[in-house]
């Protein structure tokens, strides 16, 4: 009975193998000797290693004949599709089985499976991938682009929205179920990049973040080019992603410093041709979920100032984007947080200078504990003097040198009273020395000045006209990049700017010349940027014209022309010029100290120059009048 049930499934593998028109005489016995040896009664049985294990033994079976081995090594693959027509799999009936590239993915799938294009996955892409380096290298690509479409006519049939939950599994974007996107990505050439292997042993944490990360540049790629897209964004994060994986990295908002240095040389190591923008993508991740956050994080390394809400504190024209802990030691850094995190948040009386300077002052005297091998923690007399001592070394200015002691006291003090650290008294009084204020005449010469004006109409014209604002107005240099197109308005035939002065959070109104007023006007009228600024950013119109950029501008321009070569350009002289100029035109001192935007009548003396000149001048004067020789 035994044998007569073996004789039967002999016959049926057989018949079976015979229902294809295009497998005859010794090929069929071949692929029969072939399933028989690995003891398979069915075709039904096999599965794609054994589609496999066929081409490798063809191959070596017809080693030195070219010829029978393109016949033979199909064969398997014919057979099977023939005899799952025959049991009407809906496979079989795809418009796909009409051309010789969609029946072989066809079967491969049918063999894998899966009975319907809404069950591919990127694992199905992948093996597939796999299975046709093997059985057609030549011709891989246009095989596996089978695969794609098939996927693609089902992704176009999806006709609501939605963003596919985080899973810990192969994920490949050009099967993303968004018919826009998926079609979008089909047309990209090197689809390796498209593969994100969150089965990976990694943190959850970073594979969710990569993950929120790539969902985020999804939905921006309507307003990217296919190739710009890959190159600045996908790729990337693909190569990010790569290094979070091999480092061991727990929390993409938790870098620090020298892992970014370890990336950006794993991207020169790994990265076949590293764009210009990839080494930014950790710090372009790192900030958009920093702002994404439901609420800021404080444990980040990197703490983004435009989730703060200091638009009113913040100069806009520097650049000046984040607070960063990543090049502290653990200890440190998370005292550094609390410290900051009180500053920026329950003391919102500081300036960003003053915020800026008390930052940095507080990260300098940590870093130095840190080369000294010492701690906050543990922090001694001798450490505060040592300090000192290096401070004085650096032969600052008297005002700079008490400015640094005056923070380091606060800092300290802070630390005391809410991190309950044990600090040492010190008599910081007794380290202070005596400030001479020194007055260094920075007027711009007018010889200087008729320089610049004999070259300044071939300037580019938003150059041009920046310069030649700081020049009639003696604004800040931020002032003048930061200006809005609502800034201009007339009153009584007087021509006027408002700003505002970061510097001291307050508005403030000054006239300006009236054809000024007129070249102003007439660049808001021709700009088509959609900005909100008179001069809005090179990179990005939301932003204004960045102060550091103007000046490297003017000092480039400057280098062009014989006349202005040797001229050193300084933006801020020509505050001095306009403040000295009222001063001699006769304007009161108070009047000087309004347009200037000055608080304080000492803070504008130091604006005014030649005053030892203009003394003189008074004494002149008063003998002519009162007919002295």
């Amino acid at each position: 009975m035994a044998l007569l049930k073996l004789v039967e499934s002999e016959s049926s593998l057989y018949e079976e193998i015979t229902l294809s028109p295009s497998v005859l005489g010794k090929r069929v016995d071949f692929l029969y000797s072939f399933l028989s040896s690995l003891g398979f009664s069915s075709l039904s049985e096999i599965s794609v290693n054994t589609l496999k294990a066929f081409i490798t033994t063809v191959r070596h079976e017809f080693a030195f004949s070219p010829k029978q081995y393109s016949a033979y090594k199909g064969d398997l693959e014919t057979v099977y599709f023939a005899y799952m027509k025959e049991n009407g799999h809906p496979l079989t009936v795809s418009s796909f089985a009409e051309t010789a590239r969609g029946r072989k993915c066809l079967t491969f799938l049918m063999v894998s499976g899966i009975e319907s294009f809404s069950e591919i996955t990127a694992d199905t892409r992948a093996l597939y991938d796999d299975y046709l380096a093997l059985s057609v290298p030549a011709k891989h690509s246009e095989y596996l682009k089978a695969l794609d479409q098939m996927v693609l006519s089902e992704i176009k049939k999806i006709t609501i929205r939605r963003t596919p939950p985080y899973e810990n599994r192969l994920l490949f974007l050009g099967y993303f179920p968004d018919p826009y996107i998926a079609e979008r990505l089909y047309y990209t050439a090197r689809k390796e990049f498209l593969y994100f292997d969150f089965s990976l042993p990694a943190s959850v944490t970073v594979k969710k973040q990569i993950y929120k990360v790539l969902l985020f540049d999804l939905s921006q790629i309507k307003d990217r080019k296919n190739h710009y897209m890959i190159q600045h964004f996908i790729t990337p994060l693909y190569y990010l992603y790569k290094y979070c994986v091999s480092a061991g990295i727990q929390d993409l908002k938790h870098i620090t410093d020298k892992e970014v240095s370890d990336f950006h040389a794993f991207l020169e190591k790994n990265m076949d041709a590293i764009s210009k923008n990839a080494p930014q993508v950790l710090y372009r991740a790192r900030r958009f979920l920093f702002l994404s956050d439901s609420k800021p994080d404080f444990t980040a390394t990197l703490w983004f100032l435009e989730r703060f809400s200091l638009s009113e504190r913040a100069n806009p024209t520097r650049g000046i984007e984040c607070f960063n802990f990543g090049d502290v030691s653990y200890e440190h850094r998370e005292i550094l947080q609390h410290y900051m995190k009180y500053l920026l948040v329950l003391s919102p009386k500081y300036s960003m200078q003053s915020l800026l300077e008390k930052y940095y002052g507080a990260k300098e005297f940590t870093k130095y504990l840190e080369e000294k091998h010492s701690s906050l923690s543990e922090l001694s007399y001798s450490d505060i003097e040592g300090f000192i001592e290096y401070k004085d070394s650096q032969d600052l200015r008297p005002e700079t040198y008490n400015r640094t002691l005056t923070m380091l006291s606060f800092f300290l003090t802070t630390l005391s009273v809410r991190e309950k650290l044990l600090i040492p008294s010190f008599p910081f009084d007794y380290f202070y020395k005596k400030a001479r204020y020194l007055h260094h005449d920075r007027t711009v010469e007018e010889e200087t000045i008729d320089q610049i004006f004999t070259v300044l109409s071939d300037f580019p014209e938003t150059l041009g006209l920046m310069y030649l604002t700081l020049y009639s107005t003696g604004l800040r240099i931020n002032e003048v990049c930061s200006l809005r197109k609502d800034a201009l308005f007339s009153d009584n035939g007087a021509f006027w700017l408002k700003i505002y002065q970061y510097k001291l959070r307050s508005d403030k109104q000054i006239p300006i010349p009236e054809e000024v007023s007129r070249l102003l006007r007439r660049h808001i009228t021709e700009d088509d940027s959609g900005s909100e600024f008179i001069f809005p950013s090179c990179k990005d119109k939301n932003k204004p014209y960045q102060a550091a950029t103007f000046v490297k501008q003017m000092k480039a321009q400057l280098l062009l022309y014989e006349e202005t070569k040797d001229i050193d350009f300084k933006s801020h002289d020509y505050r001095h010029t306009i403040a000295t100029d009222l001063h001699m035109s006769g304007a009161p001192l108070g009047t000087t100290r309004a347009y200037l935007g000055h608080t304080r009548d000492d803070m504008t003396k130091q604006y005014i120059d030649h005053l030892p000149g203009r003394i003189d001048l008074l004494q002149e004067e008063y003998f002519k009048e009162n007919h002295i020789e």
